[in-house]
C-alpha cells in the first residue's frame, strides 16, 4: 500500500493523474497456486519498477530513480522469500 501511495503522489506531483481503479487479479484456491501467482506478480512489479527507474533517470529525476530502486529491493526480497517457501513445499 505504501508503494501505491508514494507512486500516486509522485504521479500527481509530475502533473499526471493516478488511476484509482485497482487491477483485477486471479484468486487461486490452492495455497501453492496462490504463492506461485504472488511470485509472478512480484516479478512483474520488479520489471515495471526497473523500467520506470530507467525512465526516471532519462528524465533527470534522480530522487525518483533512487526511490524506485528501493522499491525494486523490496520486491526482490519478497520474490526471494516466496521462492524459498515454494521450494520447501
Amino acid at each position: 500500500m505504501q508503494h501505491a501511495i508514494f507512486l500516486a503522489e509522485k504521479i500527481a506531483a509530475l502533473g499526471g493523474k493516478p488511476t484509482t481503479q485497482p487491477s483485477q487479479h486471479k484468486s487461486p484456491k490452492e495455497v501453492k497456486a496462490m504463492l506461485k501467482y504472488d511470485l509472478q506478480l512480484e516479478r512483474e512489479a520488479i520489471q515495471n519498477y526497473t523500467e520506470r527507474a530507467r525512465q526516471a533517470e532519462e528524465a533527470g529525476e534522480a530522487g525518483l530513480k533512487v526511490k524506485l530502486e528501493e522499491l525494486i529491493v523490496d520486491e526482490t526480497a519478497h520474490a526471494e522469500q516466496l521462492e524459498r517457501i515454494l521450494k520447501g513445499m
